[in-house]
């Protein structure tokens, strides 16, 4: 960047970078820069929405993320990146279409099945909460990854928990702690 101070691919490893370390303003400033050259920039809009979400600014996030759906409802990155933001603002019902469009998308993404299983087996809104269709989703997103991933794991649990099978529940959940142990992810037992 000393040498070409315009070079995009620099400036949006710089973000990357920057995002890594914990210098979210700095992550966001570089990719306000790339989009004044390329303002429409799918990849990058839905890069800075993730930088916002982690930033605490969930609202700019979904603002971003609605101009680019109206302009592409065929970006399924974007539906998934406002679900999760629409979660992170209570707005449940609005998050689990989003996710359900994105999965029309990308059916097969392990990610998308998981957060939506999640949401409709935890929701606080009983509206939202179905636990038939939430293991539907995570028992699918189990099988593409061989059973492996234990908060994959945990949400097919939670998924038979809401719907009262509280002893497959148990298994699961207890399957994920173990591999989370296992993998070195503590998170998953807490």
């Amino acid at each position: 960047l000393q040498v070409n101070p315009g070079l995009s691919r620099a400036i949006l490893m710089r973000s990357m970078i920057s995002a890594e370390e914990g210098r979210t303003n700095d992550a966001i400033s570089d990719l306000q820069t790339l989009l004044r050259n390329e303002p429409n920039k799918p990849d990058l809009l839905v890069q800075l929405a993730s930088y916002y979400m982690v930033d605490s600014r969930p609202r700019k996030a979904i603002g971003i993320l609605d101009r680019l759906i109206e302009k592409d409802k065929g970006f399924w990155q974007a539906f998934r990146t406002r679900a999760d933001a629409l979660l992170s603002v209570g707005k449940h019902a609005e998050a689990v279409r989003d996710y359900e469009q994105a999965l029309k998308l990308n059916p097969e993404s392990t990610n998308i099945l998981n957060n939506l299983s999640w949401v409709l087996a935890t929701s606080p809104d009983d509206k939202v909460r179905d636990g038939k269709r939430s293991i539907e989703l995570a028992t699918k997103a189990c099988e593409l990854t061989d059973y492996n991933m234990p908060h994959i794991l945990s949400t097919l649990g939670a998924g038979y928990a809401e719907s009262g099978d509280f002893e497959t529940a148990i298994k699961w959940s207890s399957k994920a702690v173990k591999l989370g142990r296992e993998q070195e992810n503590p998170q998953v037992e807490q």
